[in-house]
Order: C-alpha cells, then structure tokens, then sequence
C-alpha cells in the first residue's frame, strides 16, 4: 500500500473529529435523519433549520416548503420571497402554480 499523502492524514484526522458531531445516525433509528425529521421539515418545531415539507421532491406545496422568509419574503426587502415573486410572475406572464410553464414535448412536433 503507497504511503499516505499528508493531505490524506489531515483529512482523516478532520474527518475523525467532525463525524462525533453527526448527531443522526444510523444505531439508533428514532434519531436517523430523512426527509420528515423535525430539522428538514418547515414547521414551527425547528422553524430555522428545516426548509422541506416531508414529501420526497415535492417543489410544489409552496405554502409548506421554506423558512418564513422563503415563503413571505424579508421584512426589510419589499418584494422578496416566494409569495411576491409568484404574484409578479402571474401578474406578469401568466404562469404560477395554477397555471404552470409546460414545455411542449418536441417528438410530437411535426
């Protein structure tokens, strides 16, 4: 086995320092991390943390995926947030979550 670079040494020994602070792991299965763990999901338990709504992939509930500064917008910033930049859009070119952008399916162009 080739000897070890001094760069894989000091990865190893970051590596074994930060994984004691993996607090979700895999022995114990009520602190296994997924995707409706309290810390993913946007709720009022972990409202800083969690930014999902426990649905695999879904960017479609928009109400539910998001801090309250994703969803509502900065206090400071008039505009922000998804609300506002959905409102404008609809305003603007039609399309919003009642009425989503489609691409046309092109092998049925002629």
């Amino acid at each position: 086995m080739a000897e070890k670079t001094k760069l894989e040494i000091i990865a190893e020994d970051a590596r074994k320092r930060l994984i004691v602070k993996n607090v979700y792991n895999g022995e114990d299965p009520a602190n296994g991390y997924s995707d409706t763990h309290t810390r993913a999901l946007s709720d009022q338990e972990t409202p800083v943390y969690g930014k999902g709504n426990g649905e695999y992939l879904n960017t479609y509930n928009f109400n539910k995926t998001g801090s309250d500064i994703d969803i509502n917008g900065n206090p400071q910033y008039a505009g922000s947030g998804r609300k506002a930049a959905i409102a404008y859009n609809e305003s603007k070119w039609g399309y919003g979550p009642n009425n989503p952008y489609n691409v046309p399916n092109i092998n049925t162009l002629q």
